[in-house]
């Protein structure tokens, strides 16, 4: 059927209407975003793996950095800023020796939790360059089991933080504790609301980083990039080690 002419008018008038929203639909979202760009942290995927140690039973990481698969195997919102690890009930550890920096109620969208910031400098970690500061965050943390830490305060490696919860205290979602690592030049923070109306931290000069970077510093990654894991072990001299320990508890076999 042949279309008549003021009909194709028609029809070209209205494609190109659409095209035009489409445009600005696509530049509102990407101007969105940009905007968003300096609050937003940068997750670059390492393809870092853990080794865990023969001769110990350690709980695996369930959920890596920059994945983007949750623990329970269903596809993320967004890229993972960390890893996920433990069982209901374990102790989580202090990956290094260090000073807390705050202990708050936070929220993440999955309730009201406890979180926990802990900063790490250089001889913390036996190094001699790179960033003058490291922070390990814990969140989906009891804030009851954490309100007692105060600014300031110092931890040893190995230390007990808490014990592995569910997010936002809510039995809906599967136990795991969030541990991000983040590198820094300096120690400057500043306080902020987030999206889900409670208190979240902020440096500027702040970058996200893969624990397991860390975690292989004593013990460089293997050519397949595989880290081996180093558990913490009770009276175990840690004076020369380089980096962080495990934050589970490893059981030998």
């Amino acid at each position: 059927m042949k279309i008549p002419e003021s009909l194709k008018d028609v029809l070209l008038f209205r494609y190109a209407i659409f095209i035009v929203a489409g445009f600005f639909v696509t530049l509102t979202v990407t101007m969105g975003n940009a905007t968003d760009s300096d609050d937003t942290p940068t997750v670059t995927p390492t393809g870092l793996k853990p080794n865990y140690p023969a001769g110990y039973n350690c709980t695996p990481i369930s959920s890596p950095y920059g994945s983007w698969i949750d623990v329970d195997g269903t596809r993320r919102d967004e890229i993972h800023t960390g890893v996920d690890v433990g069982r209901l009930g374990e102790w989580i550890l202090a990956p290094a020796s260090g000073t807390v920096r705050a202990a708050w109620k936070a929220n993440w969208k999955w309730g009201t939790e406890g979180a926990l910031l802990i900063q790490h400098d250089r001889d913390d970690l036996n190094l001699t360059k790179g960033p003058k500061f490291y922070y390990s965050e814990f969140d989906h943390l009891d804030f009851d089991e954490i309100k007692h830490f105060r600014e300031g305060q110092k931890v040893k490696r190995g230390q007990r933080l808490a014990r592995v919860t569910h997010p936002g205290e809510n039995q809906t979602y599967l136990p795991e504790v969030h541990w991000e690592v983040w590198k820094a030049d300096h120690d400057n923070l500043t306080w902020r609301t987030n999206r889900y109306d409670a208190p979240d931290w902020w440096n500027d000069s702040a970058e996200l980083v893969d624990p397991l970077s860390l975690l292989g510093l004593n013990n460089p990654p293997t050519e397949d990039k595989s880290v081996a894991i180093v558990p913490f072990v009770n009276g175990k001299d840690y004076d020369g080690f380089r980096g962080f320990t495990y934050i589970m508890p490893c059981t030998p076999k």
